[in-house]
């Protein structure tokens, strides 16, 4: 580090029931900026709590070289523990607005964040203190939304936090509901992100509860729920008249600060926390200016195209591969289409998708390959293909194409059977009128056979029909039985496995939707089929529960949160779309 830079140093006690007599170490060689500073906080990895205490000092060095910082030494629960000695490096220029990791670690655990800033916990409750006005102040739910305004197809991020100056014990009762968006989650809902945040001149811990990106399927005013927290925060109701005496100087200050001032009684609060709903008002696209082969996509954009060969023979497949590259509302993007020259004929096309979902908006590259063939050899050129687009920045459509491409179509290689070779044979001299009667016997004689043949099949044909039809009428018909297409869901909700219920529900939803919409795979996707089934005279309120199941079942397919109540519910919802579509 330089001269003029600055270090933050802090001894960290984990888990301590009593901590006496913290010496910290000499720190001649540094000016002090800023310290001691308290900081306390609590981690909870894998169902495992681990709490700490901290003392933190910003220093500035005082001259260049290797300086030494020797251990600080405390009694913790009864026994004489130290920290590990540490080793500075100072040069004379700065090194300020460098990047990367501290020659050294002043922490014994090194996920700690030592680069944040400590946040001082105010879990005491003094006489006259109201427990609501703490909770108020100091623990609350926000949302932050990238934008509140947005055009159809423009992916915004919404971001759920808890902010927290006390300790807690806290879940997710009641996730978010996201209706009318497809939702792409930014970070893992499972991860419990903490960060330090400064509110009214405060600094609080805050827990990231879910970070996700929102693409809206239809225009209008759409409400984020709220997410609901179940929470135990915990208290230290002071006693009256219950002080301490401490030292004076720095070791008394780090007295005290190790040591509460007054004595208490613990207590748990028990509070349900949620946060307020946020409303997002999604415009339609403008109509003017609106290209004939607009399809939904809604970002910024470049595309290009290229073969699998430049030269192929007849009848055999070859590809076209159509990247989209950019950012915006990808996932949602539809196949180009292609122009293809007479006696050229597409018939597949797939997609895949390489998109980074935790940059916004999602980012990436979509790749549609078209399987085509040509009946007839030639020199083809395949013009360019175009995808347009509208770009939210400058509110106006905008033209992307590719290069045009040429391919060589060769005649087939492959072999056709020989011709039969005709052998001439000598002409003899004969009557011909003798020929013609006998040709003529050989036709009427021909022709009754085959009369014959034919009235005895259809006579056989019309025996058995009948016969068919006696056997019919005197045996019951039997009812078919529907196929149900939530058995699988049922079975594993009887048999309790939580994890692939949702699944299966899932499955079963987006078969019934392609089979009642006959979209092909590389087509079928939310805002297509919103869009679809509003042609088929779906209300939004029913298009929007069909969203809803949807994006719950991916949301629970990542988290380990199940009831019995949540799978009926989920089945019944299903249910009912399920006989809307099939009607």
């Amino acid at each position: 580090m330089g001269k003029a830079d600055y270090v933050q140093v802090q001894f960290v006690v984990e888990n301590a029931k009593k901590i006496e007599n913290l010496q910290t170490p000499d720190l001649s060689d540094f000016n002090i900026v800023e310290g001691p500073s308290q900081s306390t906080g609590m981690s909870i990895i894998n169902g495992a709590m681990t709490e700490y205490k901290g003392v933190s000092f910003l220093l500035q060095p005082k001259k260049t070289g290797t300086l030494n910082i020797k251990p600080a030494t405390a009694t913790v629960d009864g026994q004489l523990l130290r920290t590990n000695p540490l080793q500075i490096f100072v040069h004379s220029q700065s090194s300020q607005g460098k990047t990367g990791p501290s020659p050294f670690s002043p922490l014994p655990d090194p996920s700690w964040p030592t680069a944040q800033p400590p946040v001082d916990m105010d879990e005491l409750i003094k006489p006259g203190e109201k427990v609501e006005d703490k909770i108020r102040k100091n623990f609350f739910i926000k949302v932050d939304v990238s934008k509140t305004d947005c055009y159809l197809g423009e992916p915004i991020v919404a971001t759920y936090k808890l902010y927290a100056r006390l300790r807690s014990d806290s879940r997710v009762t009641r996730h978010p509901s996201l209706n009318g968006f497809s939702v792409y989650d930014m970070i893992d809902p499972s991860d419990d992100r903490v960060t330090v945040e400064k509110v009214n001149g405060k600094n609080f811990s805050v827990h990231t509860i879910r970070k996700t990106q929102l693409i809206p399927l239809q225009p209008g005013d759409i409400t984020l729920d709220p997410v609901e927290l179940d929470n135990n925060i915990y208290f230290i109701k002071a006693d009256a008249n219950a002080t301490k005496t401490s030292g004076q100087g720095l070791s008394g200050l780090l007295d005290r600060i190790f040591e509460p001032e007054v004595s208490g009684t613990p207590f748990t609060q028990h509070i349900v926390l949620e946060s307020k709903p946020v409303v997002v008002h999604v415009k339609p696209l403008p109509e003017a200016g609106k290209p004939s082969d607009f399809n939904g996509a809604v970002g910024n954009y470049s595309i290009g195209a290229s073969l699998n060969s430049k030269e192929v023979d007849t009848g055999d497949a070859a590809l076209l591969s159509v990247v989209v590259k950019g950012s915006g509302n990808l996932p949602v993007i539809n196949a180009p289409q292609i122009s293809w020259p007479a006696n050229m004929e597409s018939y597949d096309v797939s997609s895949k998708e390489n998109i980074d979902k935790a940059t916004a908006p999602l980012t990436g590259s979509k790749t549609f390959t078209y399987s085509f063939i040509c009946s007839k050899p030639g020199v083809y050129t395949i013009p360019p293909v175009q995808l347009s687009y509208f770009d939210p920045n400058t509110k106006t459509y905008k033209d992307a194409q590719t290069d045009p491409l040429q391919i060589q179509v060769n005649p087939s290689k492959k072999k056709k059977p020989a011709a039969r070779s005709v052998i001439p044979v000598n002409t003899i001299q004969t009557d011909p009128t003798k020929y013609l009667w006998w040709g003529l016997a050989f036709l009427l004689l021909t022709g009754a056979t085959v009369f014959i043949v034919r009235q005895s099949k259809k006579d056989a044909r019309l025996k058995a029909e009948r016969a068919k039809q006696l056997a019919l009428a005197k045996k019951p018909v039997a009812t078919p039985v529907p196929v149900d297409p939530l058995r699988e869901s049922r079975d594993l909700m009887q048999a309790g496995d939580f994890s692939k219920f949702y699944g299966s529900i899932n499955r079963a939803i987006w078969k019934s939707v392609s089979d009642k919409l006959q979209l092909p795979a590389s087509e079928l996707n939310k805002l297509n089929i919103a869009s679809g089934l509003r042609a088929k005279a779906w209300t939004d309120e029913d298009i929007i529960q069909l969203n809803n199941i949807l994006n719950e079942c991916e949301m629970k397919l990542y988290t380990p949160e199940y009831s019995t109540s949540d799978m009926h519910r989920m089945l019944g919802s299903a249910e009912y779309v399920i006989s809307k579509l099939n009607a």
